[in-house]
């Protein structure tokens, strides 16, 4: 039952309290609620071995997303407004909740890490990690991290000018969804295949530059489009990073998608009641989009690892669950 409600809570995304209802309802009467919510921070204390070997798979990772979102502290903490920062690869989702925003957060885990690039939006506090991190770098001898950043976001920004500004931002939407018909040919290539693939992107981005440069004057500086044209120009090193090198990703949105459940149970029960509460859903959140990442039944993945940590036996990764269901081969 402490898997079944844990796992409703954060793979289903059921509160607690509407899981006690449904439980009366079919006649499992008087389940209390918080001995419930007590019972979830006993199963992410037990598998919480598994989550820190998460934290050890981001480490390792050449290439990063990063993206962080508030987080509602209901009680328990003297701050309310706390923050849920996701790390993500192609396998591995790893959550932490702080209550700051500031990228100190970031480069405490990028400094140790082996990350030479990090996929983010264009937020001041990830420019300021990968600056402080490639100070310690230096010192070390390691290599330093580029900041890469996110299209999907540049290409949102002109869609939000296109109803002031419809016959300007149309010339950029189209070149992006060009861009985007070519990623998606690109995908499941070989990296030589992408890289000849995604060198046709280079005039639409050409293009699109020399037409924000031209046109920038022609508008308010406080306009949607300025706004847009600006943060194009301004980052469009980072956003065309991607095009040379077949391991980059073109956009942050898969670190987006792994964030949409924590939001919506964000919005669902409105934050958590106290420092535990953020821990568990951090361990409890990871552990669950990492499974669906590997494309593993979280049930599956939670009731093997704690039949086998209760066997004695060592902690493991959704990724390397997945490994060991792996037809031997040979």
């Amino acid at each position: 039952m402490m898997v079944d409600v844990s796992l409703t809570k954060y793979l289903d995304l059921i509160p607690v309290e509407r899981y006690a209802s449904i439980a009366e309802r079919a006649d499992l009467k008087d389940l209390p609620p918080q001995s419930l919510i007590e019972s979830t921070h006993y199963v992410a204390d037990f598998v919480k071995g598994a989550y820190d070997q998460l934290k050890e798979e981001i480490t390792r990772s050449n290439v990063l997303h990063a993206d962080e979102t508030p987080h509602r502290m209901l009680e328990g903490d003297k701050k309310s407004n706390w923050y849920l920062w996701g790390f993500s690869n192609e396998k591995t989702s790893f959550f932490e909740y702080h209550d700051t925003r500031s990228g100190d957060v970031a480069s405490k885990l990028l400094i140790p890490s082996q990350c030479e690039y990090l996929m983010s939006d264009v937020f001041s506090g990830y420019s300021k990690a990968v600056k402080d991190t490639n100070v310690k770098r230096q010192e070390q001898g390691r290599p330093s991290i580029q900041n890469i950043y996110c299209n999907a976001h540049a290409r949102r920004k002109f869609k939000e000018s296109e109803d002031s500004f419809p016959e300007e931002a149309i010339f950029f939407i189209d070149g992006y969804k060009q861009i985007y018909h070519l990623e998606n040919e690109a995908e499941g290539k070989p990296p030589d295949e992408v890289i000849e693939i995604r060198k046709k992107m280079i005039p639409y981005f050409e293009e699109m530059k020399s037409r924000a440069m031209a046109n920038l004057a022609a508008y308010s500086s406080k306009s949607m489009i300025v706004k847009a044209m600006t943060y194009f120009l301004k980052n469009f090193k980072e956003l065309t990073l991607f095009i040379k090198n077949s391991s980059l990703p073109i956009d942050n949105n898969p670190q987006e998608r792994l964030l949409r459940n924590p939001v919506i149970g964000r919005k669902t029960w409105y934050g958590t009641h106290s420092k535990q509460g953020a821990k568990t859903a951090a361990i409890l959140f990871s552990l669950v989009e990492s499974c669906k990442l590997n494309q593993l039944n979280p049930r599956k993945y939670f009731k093997t690892l704690i039949q086998d940590l209760h066997a004695g036996k060592a902690p493991y990764t959704p990724a390397n669950f997945k490994t060991q269901l792996a037809p031997p081969t040979g």
